[in-house]
């Protein structure tokens, strides 16, 4: 009967080491995976995504909730928190597949990128925002996009600090104002333009 030499004792030694260290990878690989895709379906949920590429659309009472008008802009810990997830999962993956490092330093160094991440689009939004402030508006002329009916809401298109915007407005007199009409933008109700219309020549 032939007989065989024996492995060298290393390679039965490293073997299932090098089966687990495999399996901590993929493991590894998997979390970061359902953190990148928790955050960026809390993204696409919670409207970071539309923020984001619809600046201009933040403060648009008609067609978007209340819980997004000027006062959720002014501090958006939601959204950091979201952007931080978001960009942790991401570079952790990148790092992950492209370099081979301690998982310590992988974890480190993708925390310190997505906080960057995160401040940079919080510092971007709030910018955007900017021109949002009711300030901006309160005196100036605006355009009726859609008929404010009697005791209800429409919607005006203002130039805010030098950003054209639409914003929810009512009648300060209560009585109907058509769509096309100039109107003065008098005061503000919480999100809401409160606005008269313009006497036009003549009348």
């Amino acid at each position: 009967m032939p007989v065989y030499p024996a492995p060298p004792a290393s390679a039965t030694e490293d073997a299932p080491r090098a089966g687990h260290w495999y399996n901590g990878r993929v493991t590894l690989a998997f979390v970061y995976l359902l953190v990148f895709l928790l955050g960026f379906t809390l993204a696409l949920v919670g409207g970071l995504v539309r923020r984001i590429l619809h600046p201009a659309q933040l403060c648009d009472h008609v067609t978007l909730p209340s819980h997004e008008h000027w006062a959720s802009l002014d501090t958006p810990r939601a959204d950091f928190v979201i952007s931080l997830l978001t960009g942790f999962g991401l570079t952790a993956l990148v790092l992950h597949g492209t370099m081979d490092l301690d998982p310590l330093r992988e974890v480190g160094i993708a925390v310190v990128l997505g906080t960057l991440l995160s401040l940079v689009i919080r510092s971007w939004l709030c910018h955007a925002a900017k021109p949002m402030d009711p300030g901006c508006c309160l005196h100036g002329r605006a355009l009726v996009i859609r008929r404010i009916p009697e005791n209800g809401f429409g919607q005006v298109e203002v130039d805010a600090c030098g950003c054209v915007v639409k914003l929810a407005a009512r009648s300060a007199s209560g009585r109907p104002i058509e769509e096309g009409r100039i109107v003065q933008v008098v005061d503000r109700n919480e999100s809401v333009l409160v606005v008269t219309a313009e006497e036009t020549p003549g009348g």
